[in-house]
Formats: structure tokens, C-alpha cells, sequence
């Protein structure tokens, strides 16, 4: 008796062990499943993520090159108007330009939303977690209210320009048709004007005030590509 009490003691033991070990690599093949499950929905983030910032990337380099460009046509402007120089209808389409304040930037936040939805914390990587959320966060949070700022006194301004100018309709481009050049009512009360002047300056100063902005953001933008692209690797 005491010899079968044993093989049964140790058959169960067994039994029990071989039923743990079971219940283990089941655990740990559920755990590996669960694990690959992640990082797949990880890689369609970063991808989706990805995307997002390669259009923000290509719209802030596209908004920098034209707001170069109209601070240009405002230089044109305010050196031609406070040395009194001639008219000419070559300003026309620097008048156009100068007037411009450059705040309408689209930003694509999809890929944004989309890591939200799923929950920051399916990223493993704590450095590019941190850094995507700034950037969306903060650094672009920044630039958008900034931008939407500026934008609030445009109406003012527009309703000063409609006063001061007439539209070259016959130079309408329907390819390009928010540069269609403007002609001044009367050249000279233009260059008089109390108030034109002082607000093509203001225009200029806010640009270059959005565009340090605007550079940081790029490198950001940049910064988290690279992070992002190294990750997917």
C-alpha cells in the first residue's frame, strides 16, 4: 500500500507539474501573441504618423518659401513709397503680395488622432512618445494660435485695402486665383495715407515673427521623421 500511495503521490505531482508547464507556454505563447499583435498596430501608427508629418513637412517648407517671397514684395513696397518713387504698374503685383499676412498653413493631424485613439502608450519608445507630443502638442499648437491671432486683424485691414485699391480683373488666374495684382485708386493720397504704410510694416513684422516659428517647427518635424523612420526600421 505504501508503495502505490507513493507512485500515485508521484504520478499526480507529475501530472500537476506537466498541467503547469502547460498553463505557462500557453501564457507565454498568448503573451507573444499579444506582443506581435502591439507592434504590428505600432507599425500602422508610425506609418499613419509618418505620413502626417511628411504633408505638415512639405505645406511649412511650401508657407516659408511664400512668405519669403512677399516679404520681399513688402521691401519693394515700403522702400518705393518712402522714397516717393514714380508709379508703375509693375507694382501691382507686389502690392498684391505685400498685403498678404500668411497665416492659412493646413496641417494634417490624422495620424495624430489615430495615436490617440489607440493610446500613446503603444509606442515603445519613450523618446519618440515624448517628442510626437510635444511637437502636435505644443511646438505646432504654438505656431496655429499664433497664426489664428494675426489672422484676427486681417479684416481690418481688408476693408483698408478695398478702400485704397481696385482688382486687375482681366489678369484673373484660375490656377492662381489669390494673386490677382491690385492697382491703387490714386497713387499719390497712397502714399499719403496715414495708414497703409504702418500696416504693410506690421504685416512684414508678423511674418518674420511666424516664420522663426514656422523654422522651428520644421526641425521638430523633422526631428520626429527621423525618429519615426528609425523606429520602423
Amino acid at each position: 500500500m505504501k508503495n502505490k500511495t507513493g507512485k500515485y503521490l508521484k504520478y499526480a505531482i507529475g501530472e500537476i507539474i506537466l498541467v503547469v508547464i502547460g498553463i505557462l507556454i500557453a501564457l507565454s505563447i498568448n503573451n507573444w501573441n499579444e506582443f506581435n499583435k502591439e507592434r504590428k498596430l505600432e507599425q500602422k501608427v508610425l506609418t499613419e504618423l509618418l505620413t502626417s508629418l511628411e504633408h505638415n513637412y512639405n505645406q511649412m517648407v511650401s508657407d516659408s518659401t511664400h512668405r519669403s517671397n512677399w516679404n520681399k514684395s513688402s521691401d519693394v513696397i515700403i522702400n518705393h513709397l518712402e522714397q516717393h518713387g514714380a508709379y508703375s504698374d509693375t507694382l501691382n503685383k507686389h502690392f498684391q503680395e505685400a498685403r498678404k499676412p500668411g497665416t492659412n498653413l493646413s496641417l494634417s493631424y490624422a495620424g495624430y488622432e489615430g495615436l490617440k485613439n489607440v493610446g500613446y502608450n503603444i509606442i515603445t519608445s519613450d523618446t519618440l512618445r515624448k517628442n510626437i507630443v510635444e511637437l502636435f502638442e505644443l511646438t505646432q499648437k504654438a505656431l496655429l494660435e499664433e497664426m489664428e491671432y494675426f489672422e484676427s486683424f486681417q479684416p481690418d485691414r481688408q476693408s483698408h485695402i478695398d478702400r485704397l485699391f481696385s482688382y486687375e480683373h482681366d489678369k484673373f488666374d484660375a490656377n492662381n486665383p489669390f494673386n490677382v495684382p491690385i492697382i491703387p485708386n490714386d497713387y499719390e493720397s497712397l502714399i499719403n495715407d496715414p495708414i497703409y504704410l504702418p500696416m504693410i510694416k506690421s504685416v512684414t513684422v508678423q511674418r518674420n515673427m511666424i516664420s522663426v516659428m514656422l523654422h522651428h517647427n520644421i526641425n521638430e518635424t523633422l526631428n520626429v521623421i527621423a525618429l519615426i523612420k528609425s523606429e520602423l526600421k
